[in-house]
Order: C-alpha cells, then sequence, then structure tokens
C-alpha cells in the first residue's frame, strides 16, 4: 500500500537475523550492557506495591495464604541466603522465588525451591547489590499447581 505524495519506504534494519533469530557479531554485548546499566534504576511509570511483609524472615513470617517464610540468615547482599516456604499446599508441584528491588527497574534474581519434604520447599538465593544503597526487596513467592500458577508478592528488607 502507498501513501499519495509519499517517497519510496525505506526498509527498517535491525541488528537481529530474522532467519536465524540471532544478533549478528559485534553486537550481542549490547544487550548484556543495557541490562546492566539498567541495574537498579528508578523505572517508568508505576511501582509493585507489596501485598505482604515480612520485617524478619529468620524469626519465620507467617503469610496470609497460610504459608511460612524463613531464612536461616539475616538477608544481606553477595552473601548465600538459605529460604524455605513451609505448610506449603500438598498440590503445589513448583516453587520459584523471584527476588526484584521495590520500585527498580532491574531484572528478577530467580530461584527454583527444591521439594524439602512434606509441604516443605528450599533453595538458596544471593541478593545483589543496589548501586544506590537500597536494601528492600520485593519477593514474589510463584507457586504452581496443575491448574496455573499463584503469585504472592512479600516485601523484605536486606541488611548491608
Amino acid at each position: 500500500m502507498s501513501v499519495p505524495g509519499a517517497g519510496a519506504v525505506t526498509p527498517l534494519r535491525v541488528p537481529l537475523d530474522w532467519a536465524t533469530a540471532k544478533l549478528r557479531p559485534g553486537l550481542a554485548i549490547w544487550p548484556l550492557l543495557m541490562a546492566m546499566l539498567g541495574a537498579c534504576t528508578p523505572p517508568v511509570g508505576d511501582a509493585v506495591v507489596a501485598a505482604e511483609t515480612c520485617a524478619d524472615p529468620v524469626a519465620t513470617c507467617v503469610l496470609g495464604n497460610g504459608m511460612s517464610l524463613q531464612t536461616r540468615e539475616s538477608p544481606r547482599p553477595l552473601t548465600t541466603l538459605h529460604l524455605t516456604l513451609r505448610d506449603v499446599p500438598v498440590q503445589v508441584t513448583a516453587v520459584q522465588v523471584e527476588a526484584s528491588m521495590a520500585g527498580m527497574a532491574m531484572p528478577p534474581v530467580s530461584v527454583a525451591l527444591r521439594n524439602a519434604g512434606p509441604s516443605e520447599w528450599a533453595g538458596e538465593l544471593i541478593l545483589p547489590v543496589c548501586s544506590q544503597g537500597r536494601s528492600d526487596w520485593l519477593w514474589t513467592l510463584v507457586t504452581r499447581v496443575d491448574s496455573g500458577e499463584r503469585r504472592t508478592a512479600v516485601a523484605v528488607a536486606a541488611g548491608g
């Protein structure tokens, strides 16, 4: 279709080879660089509001859905954090924790928990350091069942 009075249409040039769905050589570093530069920067638009708060996960936080979240140590950046989710309904087939900085445009840190016994799931998570010195995190607990998934947002503060 042409528009009256318009000149020739120039094809859109993208650094992606659509036939093979791969970035052309030399341009593969750009997505990684942009992700690193965008980490821990204020987002454009609305921030996610946590549905629940876990002030001290070492002491166990009982969530509104009946599950209990606990960590062996206080959440701190760049240290291995052992976390356990208890009282998980038996029909749950998978549990994942997605940690993102509350109100920041950065990719979430995600870990799949393993079944550690009846109604208990456990795993390890390492939180990155925020260049702005913030330590407020939004952990999204994703529980999957045959019919779908349920996402529970929990605000967790990490020590410096």
